[in-house]
């Protein structure tokens, strides 16, 4: 009995324990990130961070938001690589 011992990955597998998710200090952390990202996002123009966050969030395409604002496609891709730009600058701060 001695000589076989438990693997931990057996004896986690045999216990539906939840997760216990982050923990206080990473939510923390998440949570200030959160506010500072929302705060960066403010200073965009309104459509390029409705355009920005389309994109990143809800997964569209370059060419379904180019669509959705009426603008040519590279008009879009300039407006979200200068977005991110902008969002990088406003996080290092």
């Amino acid at each position: 009995m001695r000589a076989r011992k438990p693997v931990a990955g057996e004896l986690n597998s045999g216990y539906d324990l939840p997760d216990p998710g982050p923990d206080p200090e990473k939510q923390a952390v998440m949570s200030d990130e959160g506010r500072r990202i929302d705060t960066c996002m403010e200073e965009l123009e309104a459509d390029r961070a409705q355009a920005v966050k389309k994109a990143h969030v809800e997964g569209l395409s370059h060419q379904e938001l180019a669509d959705q604002f009426g603008v040519p496609l590279n008009t879009m891709r300039t407006w979200l690589r200068r977005s991110l730009l902008k969002l990088r600058e406003c996080m290092e701060r």
